[in-house]
């Protein structure tokens, strides 16, 4: 007999020992092979706020069904329904439950016999609402560039809500629905694939309970789907950029198509180190690393392949805040990303304890208290430069307006902690690109000499590249009453003062 065999027969034998002590059951012949209950699934429900949560109203019954695996020849059939909390939610033999008070209680189903494995076992958590709250409005965004997609390519929707109280709704669902599947489908979650020519409207609709008699708010995106055009012959743009990737860059490859229409969608990317340089369905690289790696980028277009190497640059920075702030983060607390304008993103301030009433901070970090680590080669980029509108008219080597302050350093620390412009204040030691003053107005281009040398070291020709635990800005001692906001729009790194004065000149 088989191991998994005699196991089902251990487990006949028991139950028929357990209902012969007081069970007036009949269990067949307990000879023969039983099979036991190996899962358990529950039905979603309409009040399914998620996968395992349902939102009643007191009083309110909802009939539960539970589905047994394997759906046939289960020997022993039977289910016992439980309720964590009766007073709560309560639950008869067959799933029922019944919204007793507001709280919550945790509903589970198991085999009667009383055990089984962990799929055999499911919980629901139920909670007793004394009201729900709906949805508002809803709105609808995705990618601009894919408003026109063409047949076979997809782009994904995203839903947003507003209600009346400003609460989280009670159920965050949506119902999608296109006004012509021949053109666009849309599935569950939103996203849009086209089908054929033409133009589709795709609606999206709260689905939140809400019992009222007016429509429930919906709204709508246009999508235009475009007939596929072969692509006869394709060719990569030869450029050195690719040859010299800063982390945090995006960079279109560019390319050439015949006909020029197209359909440049129907293009396949693919790179083989997506660790450190991921590319998008048009091609657009993101560099994910600057510790000098390599990667093949792969462009098929029906049988046409072309392979392209990049390379990423060992310590090359080359951040936008245009449109993200990730993988880059606020340091200080209350203090948050405010909003991303497609040009800058805009920090709010905040005023912490430790402060004083007076003084308000926003730091924002790469890698900060060690928990990541940056590659920084000084020897090959030694120019740091920030782009930033700071809120007040900051003082050389003094915080009485506020400071910025470039704090870098490896572990053990050989060219930290922080970096003091050749001073042994930290505290506004830059130069201005283009001028000598900081303008509170309009945006600043400030840059680190990072030869010239750090807390308690001399400055140096730094020669070798150093894996920092901590490469963050301290903004800190704004003494500003009505707008404790200042904007960044992108940090870099140059090899000379000419390469940073071309590229803000560019701008």
């Amino acid at each position: 007999m088989k191991v998994n065999n005699l196991k089902y027969l251990i487990i006949g034998f028991a139950a028929a020992i357990i209902a012969g002590c007081g069970q007036d059951k009949d269990l067949g012949d307990p000879g023969l092979e039983a099979i036991a209950i190996s899962g358990i699934n529950v039905a979603q429900t309409p009040y399914n706020a998620d996968a395992s949560t349902i939102c009643l109203l007191t009083g309110q019954q909802l009939q539960l069904n539970a589905e047994i695996l394997p759906n046939n020849g289960v020997t022993f059939p039977e289910i016992t329904w439980t309720s964590s909390d009766e007073s709560k939610v309560s639950v008869d033999g067959t799933g029922k439950l019944t919204a007793v008070a507001v709280g919550e209680a945790i509903v589970r189903v198991t085999p009667a016999i009383g055990f089984g494995p962990a799929a055999a076992t499911p919980s629901i958590t139920v909670r007793v609402l004394d009201h729900y709250v709906y949805m508002n409005s809803v709105s609808v965004s995705g990618d601009p560039d894919l408003s026109t997609i063409d047949v076979g390519q997809s782009t994904q929707l995203s839903a947003a809500y507003t209600t009346e109280s400003g609460e989280q709704p009670t159920f965050i669902r949506y119902t999608w629905t296109s006004s012509n599947t021949q053109v666009a489908t849309v599935n569950g979650n939103g996203e849009v694939t086209g089908v054929g020519q033409g133009q589709a409207v795709i609606t999206c609709t709260a689905d939140d309970q809400n019992p009222s008699p007016n429509p429930r708010p919906s709204a709508s995106i246009n999508i235009e789907v475009r007939a596929v055009i072969p692509i006869q012959t394709f060719e990569i743009v030869n450029d050195d950029e690719l040859t010299k990737l800063g982390y945090g860059q995006e960079y279109q490859i560019r390319f050439n198509v015949t006909p020029a229409d197209a359909t440049v969608s129907a293009i396949r990317w693919e790179s083989d180190n997506e660790a450190a340089v991921s590319v998008s369905n048009s091609g657009k690289l993101t560099v994910n690393c600057m510790d000098g790696a390599m990667a093949i980028i792969t462009a098929t277009a029906g049988n046409i392949v072309r392979n392209v190497n990049v390379t990423m640059a060992q310590g090359r920075l080359c951040y936008s805040f245009a449109d993200k702030f990730t993988p880059w983060t606020v340091g200080t607390a209350g203090a948050a990303v405010q909003s991303s304008d497609g040009i800058k993103t805009t920090i709010q301030m905040s005023n912490p304890t430790n402060e004083g009433s007076t003084k308000h901070r926003g730091d924002i970090g790469l890698v900060t208290g060690g928990s990541g680590i940056l590659t920084l080669n000084i020897s090959e980029y030694r120019y740091f430069a920030v782009k930033m509108r700071f809120p007040t008219a900051l003082v050389a080597g003094s915080n009485s307006n506020g400071c910025i302050k470039l704090e870098m350093f490896d572990n053990p620390r050989t060219i930290g902690p922080n970096f003091t412009g050749g001073g042994t204040n930290a505290n506004n030691r830059y130069a201005i690109w283009g001028g000598d003053a900081i303008t509170p107005d309009s945006p600043n281009v400030l840059y680190f000499d990072l030869q010239a040398g750090y807390d308690g070291v001399n400055p140096t020709t730094w020669t070798t590249p150093f894996n920092l635990t901590q490469f963050k800005f301290v903004i800190a001692d704004y003494p500003v009453a009505a707008s404790w906001l200042y904007d960044i729009y992108w940090v870099r790194t140059f090899k000379t003062l000419e390469e940073l004065t071309a590229f803000a000149n560019a701008e």
